[in-house]
């Protein structure tokens, strides 16, 4: 089960970089197509996690006779082996707050086995020190030291993560900043090529700003030639702070 190459390209640029240049192709809002909320990256030196979403709703808080009935683990796990490579597996806790965590060692090793490369999850994940050991990517809004009441009920349902909405087969990037999703109307060797574009006139701002040439002046004329040169892919202006 090998990396979509197609995919890898997203990785010579980085998250931040990647939203910059979504918003000049003026096919989603500004303020929407990434997380809002405050959500923990757990394991930051396995760089950034690619992969299209698989959805999963769970519950954590209700016990036995008041959860809702789960669903049935083998069926969903012969979907997942029949999805492409990599998955991410986008997780919503239905309880608030959640009664523990649904995610862990046992369902990082099963997950990576059938493709998956990392879980982003709405509620909380435990064994991080052996999940650390699978190079398996771990994004939560909280930390359990419990499994609660744990029981996956569906899969293939929308869900919210971190105030972004996911659905199956959203393609994602992710890493400390958050989770942005790449809009299916964007082609991936153009974003890239705009991402790279951006860097580029960025890194003339910053190598002025570094140097012993730096001047007010510098920086306004500077900034003036870059924002000229700013790619407009969508027909979008540059932003007024690049």
């Amino acid at each position: 089960m090998g990396n979509s190459p197609s995919l890898d390209i997203l990785r010579t640029s980085s998250v931040p970089t990647l939203a910059n240049a979504i918003e000049l192709f003026g096919v989603v809002p500004a303020n929407q197509g990434f997380t809002t909320r405050p959500l923990m990256c757990h394991f930051p030196e396995l760089g950034m996690l690619v992969g299209r979403a698989v959805t999963l709703r769970c519950s954590t808080n209700q016990p036995e006779g008041m959860a809702p009935t789960p669903l049935e683990e083998p069926s969903y796990w012969r979907y997942l082996e029949g999805c492409p490579d990599p998955t991410v597996v986008v997780v919503e806790d239905l309880d608030d707050p959640p009664g523990g965590a649904m995610w862990g060692e046992w369902n990082s090793n099963v997950h990576k086995a059938l493709g998956c490369v990392g879980t982003i999850t709405q509620g909380a994940v435990r064994d991080l020190d052996a999940v650390a050991r699978l190079d398996f990517h771990f994004f939560s809004t909280t930390v359990s030291v419990a499994h609660g009441y744990g029981r996956f009920i569906d899969w293939g349902s929308p869900v919210s993560v971190a105030g972004l909405t996911v659905l199956t087969g959203d393609l994602l990037v992710a890493d400390r900043h958050g989770v942005l999703r790449i809009p299916p109307e964007v082609n991936l060797r153009h974003l890239i090529e705009v991402a790279n574009e951006i860097d580029a006139l960025e890194s003339e701002i910053f190598e002025l700003c570094q140097s012993d040439h730096f001047s007010v002046d510098a920086l306004a004329e500077m900034s003036r030639s870059v924002r000229e040169r700013w790619p407009r892919p969508g027909g979008r202006e540059a932003p007024t702070a690049v």
